[in-house]
């Protein structure tokens, strides 16, 4: 009888031991910031950052840009208003000092243009690296330093992977950055682990925007915004 009860103490304190050690096995992977929780996300604050125009506020999750995350627009052409979706936040973020950069943007800025919608060119820095392996790190690396607010890149003709689109969206959220990445509308077809997905065309004198997705929200939506001043040099492509 004593051997019996034995065995069943012995029993239960390997159930006990085998069950403690699998929940610090869980605690572990739930500690890592490379995965994604939905439980954590609803809990996150919803606030995002304002965009500027209010219909696009009224249709986004957070009333505003996801904070610390990144966001794909898709399009078939440069040069028809893509940049008038960003200018209020980019003019915001440099006139109170914070850094914006934009890596491989494939025509060159209009200076004039930007000065008049209100971008401090000071707090505007352009990269051009070499090559797709040097752009994919100089985008990780400037989104993940903490040293600015706001990045803009531009895929060009080099499809990214799954797991290169993660980590830059890794990147981003450990940084506290907001990264806009330009990619053709082909890529809709495509899943993607960005938090926001819209897809731009020209209407006239009107962005067509509609939004594909976003994390925690639904998706669907369209609608039209005016287009600015022109914001590139047709004249002078940089690639």
């Amino acid at each position: 009888m004593a051997e019996s009860v034995n065995s069943a103490e012995n029993f239960f304190q390997n159930k006990q031991l085998k069950h403690q050690s699998e929940r610090r096995n869980l605690e572990q992977i739930l500690a890592r910031t490379d995965i994604w929780q939905a439980a954590n996300e609803q809990r996150r604050p919803l606030s995002g950052i304002p965009t500027g125009f209010r219909s696009l506020d009224a249709v986004l999750r957070g009333h505003g840009w996801p904070r610390n995350a990144t966001t794909e627009l898709l399009l078939n052409q440069t040069g028809i208003g893509e940049m008038t979706l960003l200018l209020p936040t980019l003019a915001q973020l440099t006139q109170a000092g914070q850094m914006v950069i934009l890596v491989s943007p494939p025509f060159i800025p209009y200076a004039p243009a930007l000065v008049q919608s209100g971008i401090q060119l000071e707090n505007l820095l352009l990269i051009h690296p070499r090559g797709h392996k040097d752009t994919l790190w100089a985008v990780e690396q400037s989104l993940q330093s903490g040293s600015c607010s706001a990045l803009l890149s531009w895929q060009g003709n080099h499809t990214l992977e799954d797991k290169e689109l993660r980590r830059l969206q890794l990147a981003a959220r450990n940084g506290e950055c907001l990264h806009f990445h330009f990619r053709p509308i082909s890529e809709s077809q495509n899943p993607s682990p960005a938090s926001l997905r819209l897809q731009l065309g020209s209407d006239g004198e009107q962005l067509a925007v509609n939004l594909l997705k976003q994390r925690g929200g639904t998706g669907g939506q369209s609608l039209h915004l005016a287009r600015g001043a022109n914001l590139i040099r047709r004249d002078r492509p940089i690639h």
